[in-house]
């Protein structure tokens, strides 16, 4: 099969083959994910550089409104929670990638296991709900213009509904059922 390794032994078909002969014994056929391949070694190259200019480009950002004091500007705002929502991605989601591609494997157990892919899922829900919430805003600024009272209000809610949202849809990664291959392969190994 192209694509895919063999695995003579391996903690997963230990249990399968307990009880034949050593000769008798089938391969394990492991997912292309699961090794060490010239796809992976791009990964291991890119996600640094692309995690390097994430992490700079929206620290910039970031320390721009914070010192020009423009985050009380409703468009500021969104702008810094956006801003914050790609950092978790550049802080969570590209390390975690770079490691998981680096190593092919997950040593830190199930449960730091489900909190990272907690947060994995958590940068990438946040940041695209806050670009919805940034739309309906300036949806509002073009159909209602002269409409300003409620729009502290309204941000703060809005924001607080793709925080909350993200949170919730960034569950099922923590939840018992949630298979993930790294949470099975680091229990079974």
């Amino acid at each position: 099969m192209s694509g895919e390794t063999s695995i003579e032994q391996s903690p997963l078909n230990m249990d399968r083959t307990a009880g034949e002969n050593s000769s008798q014994r089938s391969p394990m056929v492991m997912p292309q994910e699961m090794t060490f391949s010239d796809d992976t070694l791009v990964s291991v190259i890119a996600y640094p550089c692309l995690f390097l200019v994430a992490s700079v480009g929206n620290l910039i950002v970031l320390v721009t409104l914070w010192r020009s004091q423009g985050y009380k500007s409703r468009v500021n705002l969104f702008i810094m929670h956006l801003s914050v929502a790609d950092l978790i991605v550049a802080f969570i989601f590209m390390p975690l990638e770079t490691i998981w591609h680096a190593t092919v494997s997950w040593e830190a157990g199930d449960v730091a296991c489900r909190i990272c892919m907690f947060f994995r899922a958590f940068g990438f829900y946040l940041s695209s709900f806050l670009l919805v919430v940034i739309s309906l805003d300036r949806y509002v600024s073009i159909v209602h213009p002269l409409s300003t009272l409620g729009g502290g209000r309204r941000t703060r809610w809005m924001l607080g509904s793709a925080w909350g949202l993200s949170c919730l849809c960034s569950l099922p990664q923590v939840s018992p059922p949630f298979n993930f291959l790294p949470c099975w392969f680091a229990e079974t190994s």
